[in-house]
């Protein structure tokens, strides 16, 4: 849930991201009127050159963003939605609010729902599973890039990955005879009570043993010594595996978010899955 309750001010939520030329909004103070936030923000992006606003909001204030132009594109709720938050959009650029992956899309999901969930078949026994520290920040930055084309942060700077260990947030690694084959992290937000579960990358050759759900396991069970958070992801619409590990890990698909960033060589919709 959006927190709302300190004095959060306008310039401290809100992100300039030049790299994926999209203004980020992660919360506004209580009290804030939707309306006036909604020009201000807009006006900034105009200013800024970017091409879409990503805002999460509170329920309540839905109605006048959506007067202001605004899109809903997916929601994040726990408990009996007693506390939730939605996703809105904005696009400054037409053509960046408009995909024709839609419905391949949507086949992709339909899919991870309906096919049977197999169980876990045992791991081969080189390969190791375990918590990574900052000593680890020079392979995590070298593997990341083997396995994307282009990423959303500068995940190929080890001084990037040593900066978000040093925040708090949570990496976990597969090995095999030594060598990093795979990754995910956790992002914790105790302001806004949620964890963002991401950066999943497995090499190909490695790929077809549940790395990704083995990882992400560890990461939840890690996460849940710090807290009760919201958990979600953002996984690449086109990509079936991604988003079946998730729904095999009780995520509930709830939205898409159109062009949302740069990542393995282009702008692609990305799922939003929630537990």
């Amino acid at each position: 849930m959006l927190n709302t309750t300190g004095p959060v001010s306008f310039s401290s939520t809100i992100t300039v991201d030049d790299k994926n030329k999209r203004l980020v909004v992660n919360g506004y103070t209580q009290g804030t009127k939707p309306a006036l936030f909604g020009k201000h923000v807009i006006y900034l992006a105009l200013k800024k050159k970017l091409e879409k606003i990503w805002l999460w909001a509170l329920p309540s204030d839905v109605p006048e963003f959506l007067r202001c132009g605004f899109r809903t594109e997916g929601n994040l709720f726990r408990n009996n939605y007693e506390e939730f938050a939605v996703s809105l959009a904005y696009y400054v650029s037409g053509a960046r609010g408009h995909s024709d992956k839609l419905q391949s899309e949507n086949e992709i999901i339909y899919s991870v729902r309906t096919e049977p969930i197999n169980q876990l078949q045992r791991l081969p026994l080189e390969i190791e599973l375990k918590l990574l520290d900052e000593s680890f920040s020079q392979q995590i930055a070298q593997l990341l890039p083997q396995v994307f084309t282009s990423y959303p942060t500068p995940v190929e700077d080890p001084q990037y990955i040593r900066s978000l260990l040093r925040q708090g947030n949570v990496f976990a690694g597969a090995f095999s005879q030594g060598k990093l084959i795979g990754v995910a992290a956790a992002y914790p937000d105790p302001i806004l009570n949620r964890c963002e579960m991401t950066d999943c990358a497995i090499i190909e050759e490695y790929q077809g043993h549940s790395l990704s759900e083995r990882l992400l396991r560890i990461l939840e069970c890690e996460v849940q010594k710090q807290g009760s958070f919201n958990l979600y992801s953002l996984a690449r619409a086109q990509s079936y595996g991604m988003n079946r590990v998730f729904h095999k890990l009780g995520y509930r698909y709830q939205g898409r978010l159109i062009n949302n960033c740069h990542i393995a060589g282009s702008y692609e919709d990305m799922n939003l899955w929630v537990r």
